[in-house]
């Protein structure tokens, strides 16, 4: 069967973009349970500033991820219920929230280093295409997510 968004062109770019992180997610989303880590992949990116700058205010991670304050305030109150970030008042200024990693959130994060190095791997593998046309380039990820799911690639490579 044909894909209806592949015909609309260039048009139909965002929705395919869109369905393409949403898959990509949810693939990602059977790996960390497959592994037995409780985590949700749409968190990554502000765990991953916490991770890097060991202590962030929202505001270093609005400046780096160009995310919106009440996203980042979700996310950030996310990590805090699965007790993988833990923040302070910062005290010079009482108004900032210094977020960092909790024992449990730096347990997690070391036990996430090699996956996401395969996951990273894998991604590359399937996302590298010589095209200078971003629509190809999709349709060329598109079609090698449905030749084997992206879970099944990353799992067999991790658990090697």
């Amino acid at each position: 069967m044909q894909d209806q968004l592949q015909q609309f062109g260039e048009l139909g770019l965002g929705s395919r973009l869109k369905r393409l992180s949403e898959f990509v997610m949810k693939e990602i989303q059977v790996v960390y349970t497959s592994c037995e880590i409780d985590f949700d992949p749409y968190l990554f990116p502000i765990f991953k500033v916490v991770i890097d700058q060991e202590l962030a205010t929202t505001t270093d991670i609005q400046e780096k991820l160009r995310y919106t304050q009440p996203a980042i305030t979700q996310a950030l109150k996310k990590l805090m219920d699965k007790e993988l970030i833990e923040y302070t008042i910062d005290e010079y200024d009482k108004r900032k929230k210094l977020f960092r990693l909790t024992q449990k959130g730096k347990e997690t994060h070391k036990k996430m280093i090699p996956l996401w190095k395969v996951i990273d791997e894998q991604v590359k593998a399937i996302t590298t295409h010589n095209t200078n046309n971003l629509e190809d380039h999709i349709t060329h990820f598109e079609n090698k997510l449905r030749e084997k799911p992206l879970s099944q690639q990353i799992l067999e490579k991790y658990t090697l």
